[in-house]
């Protein structure tokens, strides 16, 4: 039954390896060369007392910045691209053309048929999925080091174990859909359909933040800066270098929030702080805020509302409040949505065996 697998299977595995032939072709020699210059400026720029300055010098070249984007969007679409082009034909090929039926006839039985396949799966899933996550994680030891912005969105999920579980899952889900449909493009589609929506949406934005809760830091509307991080708050960028918030945090949220925690509400502020006549208009800076310019004193407004004084909203006690997650919780966010892919993948499993062995019966 092995050898058969093998044989039905083996040039997806083949195109597999062909891919990461090439992919490690690029990765290598590319990597190699960014850290050796990254090695090299920091021999030197201690001498000069630049090495502060190495993040908005190196790695800044039009060519530089596609690559860095480009392979991050291709890993992170691995997983998608698996769970399409290896799930959903896995067994779905199988209902087309027959072939469940003659091994079902012999002396295999479904169960164990199915569970070959499905070892053969998902096997190959965390092997390849590894070593592509494996030579990414490793190519971007350099931007990690100058841009501490691994815990990005994007950084996250391209890097470190998460990508396998995720594969793990979406491969998962194919052959579940596979089994489901019986036909290729329908399972495509639905597949594709439900996997941006877990991958690309719903696990960034509104679960991966919250694997632990958010620490809090306050800081003054009028401060220029909130300690370690840079973040925009309605067109004011507050930047620095030092405090309990790391460059390399993950901001969940941030906003002016008044002595008792409560946000402000931007469309009903308090009536005191408005300003009736913004000197020099509102300027765009965003889709969801605007900052009044050629005026002395900082005004915002936001989604739409009123003019603010922010020197008011200071007087009244408002800070503004930025939760984050720190950076030494990197590598335990990286377990917990591993582990999270890895359980939910049990789902579309039992699935597949409760079509197999029973429906299909």
């Amino acid at each position: 039954m092995n050898w058969l697998a093998w044989r039905q299977h083996r040039k997806q595995f083949i195109v597999a390896g062909i891919f990461l032939v090439l992919f490690a072709a690029f990765m290598i020699p590319t990597g190699l060369n960014f850290w050796h210059t990254y090695q090299h400026a920091l021999s030197t720029c201690a001498n000069t007392n630049t090495c502060n300055q190495l993040s908005s010098e190196l790695l800044q070249s039009n060519v530089d910045q596609i690559l860095l984007h480009l392979v991050k969007i291709v890993v992170v679409f691995i997983p998608i691209i698996l769970g399409l082009f290896w799930g959903v034909p896995f067994l779905a090929r199988e209902y087309a053309d027959g072939t469940n039926k003659l091994i079902w006839t012999q002396s295999v039985s479904r169960k164990k048929w199915l569970t070959i396949k499905l070892t053969w799966a998902l096997a190959g899933t965390v092997i390849t999925a590894g070593a592509f996550v494996a030579l990414d994680t490793w190519w971007f030891k350099t931007s990690n080091a100058l841009n501490l912005d691994r815990f990005q969105t994007l950084q996250f999920s391209s890097q470190g174990i998460e990508l396998i579980g995720c594969a793990v899952f979406a491969v998962a889900l194919g052959i579940m859909f596979g089994a489901w449909f019986r036909r290729t493009m329908v399972a495509l589609g639905v597949t594709l359909f439900v996997l941006i929506a877990i991958v690309v949406v719903i696990v960034p934005n509104f679960i991966r933040p919250y694997y632990e809760t958010p620490l809090s830091y306050k800081a003054s509307l009028l401060s220029n800066s909130i300690p370690g991080t840079t973040v925009s708050i309605n067109g004011r960028q507050l930047t620095s270098s030092s405090g309990p918030i790391s460059g390399a945090a993950l901001v969940v949220s941030q906003g002016p929030v008044n002595s008792q925690n409560q946000p402000l509400d931007t469309s009903n502020p308090p009536k005191q702080c408005i300003v009736t006549n913004p000197g020099g208009g509102v300027g765009s800076v965003g889709k969801r805020a605007a900052i009044a310019s050629g005026n002395p004193m900082p005004i915002i407004s936001m989604n739409g509302g009123p003019a603010i004084s922010v020197d008011c909203l200071n007087t009244l006690g408002y800070k503004m409040q930025v939760k984050y997650q720190p950076s030494y919780r990197y590598w335990d966010f990286q377990r917990i949505e591993a582990a999270m892919y890895l359980a939910l993948s049990v789902i579309p499993i039992g699935a597949t065996y409760w079509l197999v062995l029973r429906r299909d019966a």
